[in-house]
């Protein structure tokens, strides 16, 4: 079927992979967390020149049917493993043609969440592959996209989401986001601002001042929400550093590490560039990306 009616699901893209696994076992534990429906879909990329035969028998002898059918199969033993993990969760499947990007991208128009597995391959490697589709999925995607690329850490104790943090109003939406997962999963929240060096003695002098600012930014940014959520532990970091290196190493024992689509200061243009990529190719937990709100709107608490 190629709509759903009722609550908007969170979509989880299955590949017959390790990776598309671990991303519809994330996907189906936070729909039942949410209390939402969980659609399954599969892009069936045909090769240039193949005969798609929409009317074929799937288990006919012919490479058309046998293409669709271990989509089918994908299909199936993905809402096998979403069931057994949740019994009553609602699960819808999807097998779709395209390309995935483009398969993705019109599935999140009407989803809460889109959710994608990252095989673990070199970034040149990635990009060739449907591992590589996250990058221009989150770019363009009104809705959080979460890329699952390791399990998250549910065994660490303290249990943290971690949260970029650039200082702009546009990082509310992320603020939001991982205050509410926290929230739900009785997680406290690490928020992490990172401010980009600069070289030379007098940037060594101005370090001081630097991370004073930051402090400030952080703590005006995290207002609203902690007395929103007042049950929620808050930790504040501040570093001067890179902002993958530093996040990255900030979320390795994290449930998820959460930043926001675009921004100012050390994340502007990140989907786009090294800092979105690095993420999508290191992160060392499930990588939450949430669209962003203009400069002049705030989704912060009254």
């Amino acid at each position: 079927m190629d709509t759903y009616e009722g609550p908007a699901p969170i979509v989880v893209g299955v590949e017959h992979t390790d990776a598309g696994r671990l991303a519809v076992v994330w996907a189906a534990d936070e729909a039942a967390r949410r209390g939402l429906p969980l659609r399954l879909v599969h892009a069936l990329d045909w090769p240039a020149g193949a005969d798609r035969d929409p009317e074929a028998n799937p288990h006919r002898q012919t490479w058309s049917g046998r293409f669709r059918d271990a989509g089918l199969r994908a299909l199936a033993e993905a809402a096998v493993l979403a069931s057994g993990r949740h019994a009553e969760l609602v699960v819808d499947s999807a097998l779709v043609d395209g390309e995935p990007t483009t398969v993705m991208r019109a599935q999140a128009v009407h989803a809460a969440m889109i959710v994608l597995g990252s095989r673990k391959l070199s970034s040149a490697t990635e990009l060739l592959t449907t591992g590589g589709i996250a990058v221009p999925v989150t770019a363009h995607a009104s809705c959080p996209v979460v890329v699952v690329r390791e399990p998250e850490h549910a065994t660490a104790d303290p249990r943290t989401i971690v949260v970029g943090v650039d200082g702009s109003r546009r990082s509310e939406p992320a603020v939001a986001y991982a205050f509410d997962e926290a929230a739900r999963r009785g997680a406290g929240v690490v928020a992490v601002q990172v401010r980009q060096p600069a070289s030379g003695l007098v940037a060594s002098l101005a370090m001081p001042e630097e991370i004073k600012e930051g402090r400030i930014r952080l703590a005006e940014t995290l207002a609203g929400w902690t007395e929103k959520y007042p049950d929620v532990p808050v930790r504040r970091e501040v570093t001067v550093g890179h902002p993958v290196r530093t996040l990255v190493k900030a979320a390795e024992h994290a449930l998820c590490l959460v930043v926001g689509s675009r921004g100012v200061g050390g994340f502007r243009g990140m989907l786009l560039g090294s800092v979105s990529q690095g993420l999508i190719h290191h992160a060392r937990c499930p990588l939450v990306v949430v669209t962003t709100v203009p400069e002049t709107d705030s989704s912060a608490p009254n």
